[in-house]
């Protein structure tokens, strides 16, 4: 680069002085030119070009703080104590204690969410306690019409007792009770564990999220009921007299038996998780 200002400054100075030279020639008369002399000029020193710092282009260095690495997660057959750990920060050591099993936690609670679809959560893989007391009913004798079995024989009919929907507000306040922002950030930090557990229950792909994601809309989808809920009692357990909310899903009927109140305060929890996921 130093060259070539060099090679520029000297062009600009031989243009100058062709251009006074040639001014010259203009306007002064021109005269006998002289016998040529020969003088020996001396040599002009030598150019020594002038060293400069070049500049320093390279970046400062930086010492970057060392990343944080998460703990690493225990096998899943030792998950348990973290498992407990992470639900009692999250809703309260004591409700974790009195509804949440403490055995295979994250295996019982991926099963559970994963039969809410189903007909039935068989007990046997519930990873929360019912409620206390139990299913109040009373028994409706003036019904619009008479429901009879296959056999032709009327069945009794009862209708809900909304004391029942109390028994399910203290799941409903530790649902509220955990902030969605770090439910979701901690399911996520756990998530190869539930995902291990959902292969375990025969999805080789995996993909718990993606099926997180759908029962959550399931969910969402329950039909608002209030009002008086009809039932029959064919034989040990009751149903739902009216055959679209019968043919709902585990999960759904959960929601109606919560009652009107409870079921709005679950949906908009819900809601939020989803849009955090």
């Amino acid at each position: 680069m130093k060259k070539w200002v060099i090679v520029i400054i000297l062009v600009l100075l031989g243009l100058c002085a062709w251009y006074l030279f040639n001014l010259q020639q203009d306007t002064v008369p021109e005269a006998p030119a002289p016998p040529p002399v020969a003088v020996e000029q001396p040599a002009p020193p030598p150019v020594v070009e002038e060293e400069t710092a070049e500049p320093d282009f390279t970046s400062p260095i930086v010492d970057e703080e060392p990343a944080i690495e998460a703990p690493a997660l225990p096998p899943l057959a030792e998950s348990d104590p973290v498992a407990v750990e992470t639900l009692s920060s999250l809703v309260g050591s004591e409700p974790v204690r009195q509804y949440v099993v403490s055995e295979a936690v994250i295996p019982r609670l991926v099963a559970t969410l994963d039969a809410l679809s189903g007909k039935q959560v068989p007990a046997a893989i519930k990873a929360v306690e019912g409620p206390a007391g139990t299913f109040q009913a009373t028994a409706n004798d003036d019904a619009a019409s008479v429901i009879r079995n296959a056999a032709g024989d009327p069945i009794p009919q009862y209708v809900v007792d909304p004391v029942n929907y109390r028994r399910y507000t203290p799941y409903v306040e530790m649902l509220e009770a955990a902030d969605t922002a770090a439910l979701v950030a901690s399911y996520r930090d756990h998530r190869p564990l539930f995902e291990e557990a959902f292969r375990q229950l025969g999805y080789p792909e995996g993909d718990f999220d993606q099926r997180l994601r759908a029962l959550i809309d399931e969910l969402l989808a329950t039909p608002d009921v209030s009002g008086t809920v009809r039932l029959i009692k064919p034989e040990a357990y009751y149903l739902y007299a009216d055959e679209e909310l019968e043919s709902l899903a585990a999960g759904q009927k959960i929601l109606l038996r919560m009652g009107p109140d409870n079921a709005a305060r679950v949906k908009a929890r819900l809601v939020a998780i989803r849009d955090a996921l």
